[in-house]
């Protein structure tokens, strides 16, 4: 009898296994299109601008703010020539490094006086300006306990002029006047006259700029009566700006009631007051002034009070 002999048969896959494998299949589709959209990534919180770094106050008016011997007058080591009084009559005119013994008489226009001393040894009025358009710089008027005015009336600059021991200051008797960067001090009593440092009594297109104006002598101990007179004595005021300067003395600093008037129109800004006043910074002042919140004591931003 022969042997027969048959092959194993062969084997079928389990029906489990390739369930798990579809369901496998599914799942993963399921998972890629998932409707969820995906976490954001985490952000840097976002940085804050930095604060802006506040501008330091500026420091109030001081003393060496302002002019003085060193900063105005004839320049130091400057050559004078002697002079006698003077009546100029030519326009256009410069004087140059004399010292003037008398008093100045300007008839022409667009005279130039710098560099130069006038020694007031003669006449009321140290330079009387009858002329247009007259310039006197880096110049000084000693007023040897007279000048009443120093300058008059109309029509003039001062600039960087130092002018002492006069009666009275400059005076402003019409239009067109500036004074600008220069010191008048050492005001002197002579008789009854009122010690102004500046008077304006008429005018338009005045500006009083940069100076400083010291009505309180140290040396008599008089308060004087105005480093700024003002006021319609003679006719209106128009135009009137005073601004930047060292203001000092009086019976108050700034007067605006000349003759009783009250209708100037001036403004005072951004100038500094000392306290040698016998009542306060300023007093008649009219409706057309304009006293701004700028003007203060100096060495303090204390407004002063107008």
């Amino acid at each position: 009898m022969s042997a027969t002999s048959s092959a194993p048969p062969r084997r079928r896959p389990r029906a489990w296994v390739t369930l798990l494998a579809v369901v496998a299949a599914v799942l993963s589709l399921v998972v890629g299109c998932s409707d969820e959209p995906p976490e954001p990534a985490p952000t840097e919180p976002p940085t804050a601008a930095p604060s802006p770094t506040p501008s330091p106050t500026p420091p109030p008016p001081q003393l060496t703010d302002f002019p003085d011997e060193t900063s105005t007058g004839v320049p130091a080591g400057t050559s004078l020539e002697r002079s006698e009084k003077l009546k100029i009559t030519e326009d256009g005119t410069v004087i140059d490094g004399l010292e003037i013994f008398g008093h100045v008489v300007v008839e022409a226009d667009d005279v130039v006086i710098r560099n130069s001393r006038v020694v007031m040894t003669s006449g009321k009025i140290a330079i009387r300006v009858e002329g247009d358009n007259f310039l006197m710089e880096d110049s000084e008027i000693d007023g040897q306990g007279r000048a009443n005015p120093a300058v008059a009336f109309n029509g003039y600059t001062l600039r960087r002029v130092r002018i002492y021991n006069v009666a009275e200051g400059p005076r402003v008797a019409g239009d067109d006047v500036t004074i600008e960067d220069s010191y008048i001090h050492d005001v002197v009593q002579r008789g009854d006259n009122h010690t102004d440092v500046i008077q304006v009594m008429k005018g338009d297109n005045i500006v009083v700029r940069g100076n400083n104006l010291q009505a309180f002598n140290p040396k008599t101990g008089s308060y004087g009566n105005a480093a700024f007179m003002f006021g319609e004595d003679s006719g209106p005021v128009s135009n009137c700006l005073v601004e930047g300067n060292l203001l000092n003395g009086g019976n108050y600093t700034v007067n605006g009631g000349g003759s009783g008037t009250e209708g100037a129109a001036c403004e005072f800004r951004d100038n500094a007051f000392q306290t040698d006043s016998r009542y306060g910074a300023a007093a008649n002042l009219g409706p057309n002034v304009v006293w701004d919140d700028s003007n203060v004591e100096l060495g303090t931003w204390r407004p002063a009070r107008g």
